[in-house]
């Protein structure tokens, strides 16, 4: 009889085990759900991006007549066209020196704060952070009107150092929000160790704080990269002299009163978006890493 017991005990554990046909039903038709789900979503995110690219492919005749399908003839000219024609190359070179000294001011300006407010104690902490934080609620287009009127009064328009000084001005809220977070997760028994070792408040920022911070750095820099690049109306307002436009201001330039040259308007944007596209592919791991770090807080 136990020999029979113990049998029987081995038998319902072993059904035990055994997978629920049911429940893996239910996992697949879950998976099924969410992969739909995501193939729309990049059906939605891709379908633009593929139009744009057939439009960028064709003759202005192809795309009155063809809009929506592929160019019945492919045009590859209207991007030596579009690059030479429009003067791209200056452009682009303006819109890369705005972009890196958005990321040097934010960087430079936003990780020691976010250093201080995260690793120490103080009565102020709080209305400070706060204050800071209030930023994200105001937009870079809602203080266009000031900004233009100081700008004018200093006589500092047509200075892209300027331009990239505002941009990296309006990066500081958001930045400190998501470096502050993402430093307050760093262990503190890290920098207990490194004071018992007589490192310095300097050397633990440089040495321990900014290098565990990397992804933090890395997400705050290709937010700002994505959110500096495409801006138009702040740059139509600062800059007005040819040599000195940015990329968004130079694509305007394919449509004019008299004329209107939309292939080779699709054909700058698909150059213009491929730098951001590239950035953005090769940090995206630091991305990830940086925004769910920086969302666990205490």
């Amino acid at each position: 009889m136990r020999i029979f017991n113990r049998l029987s005990k081995n038998k319902s554990n072993e059904e035990s085990l055994e997978p629920n046909p049911q429940l893996e039903v239910g996992n697949k038709a879950t998976k099924r759900l969410i992969y739909a789900f995501m193939t729309i979503c990049a059906l939605v995110i891709l379908l633009p991006l593929v139009w744009l690219f057939f439009s960028s492919m064709k003759t202005q005749a192809d795309l009155t007549v063809n809009t929506w399908g592929p160019p019945k003839e492919w045009v590859f000219s209207n991007y030596a066209k579009a690059w030479k024609g429009s003067k791209i190359d200056t452009y682009m070179l303006n819109s890369i020196y705005v972009t890196f000294l958005t990321i040097i001011i934010t960087i430079v300006t936003t990780t020691p704060i976010s250093f201080v407010l995260a690793r120490y104690n103080f009565k102020a902490k709080k209305i400070i952070y706060y204050t800071i934080i209030a930023g994200m609620m105001i937009p870079i287009h809602s203080a266009i009107i000031p900004l233009y009127m100081m700008v004018g009064k200093w006589e500092m328009y047509n200075n892209l150092s300027v331009l990239g000084l505002i941009y990296g001005a309006f990066r500081i809220s958001i930045s400190i929000f998501i470096l502050e977070s993402f430093m307050s997760s760093i262990p503190k028994e890290l920098e207990e160790c490194a004071f018992i070792d007589g490192c310095s408040v300097w050397k633990l920022f440089m040495k321990i704080i900014v290098p565990l911070s990397k992804d933090g750095i890395v997400t705050i820099a290709v937010l700002s990269v994505l959110a500096c690049w495409n801006e138009l109306l702040v740059s139509m307002l600062m800059l007005n002299k040819p040599e000195l436009k940015t990329l968004p201001i130079g694509l305007i330039g394919f449509i004019t009163e008299f004329n209107s040259e939309y292939t080779q308007l699709a054909a700058g944007i698909m150059m213009a978006i491929i730098p951001s596209i590239l950035f953005y592919i090769f940090a995206q791991e630091n991305i990830e890493k940086g925004m769910i770090a920086g969302a666990v807080k205490g």
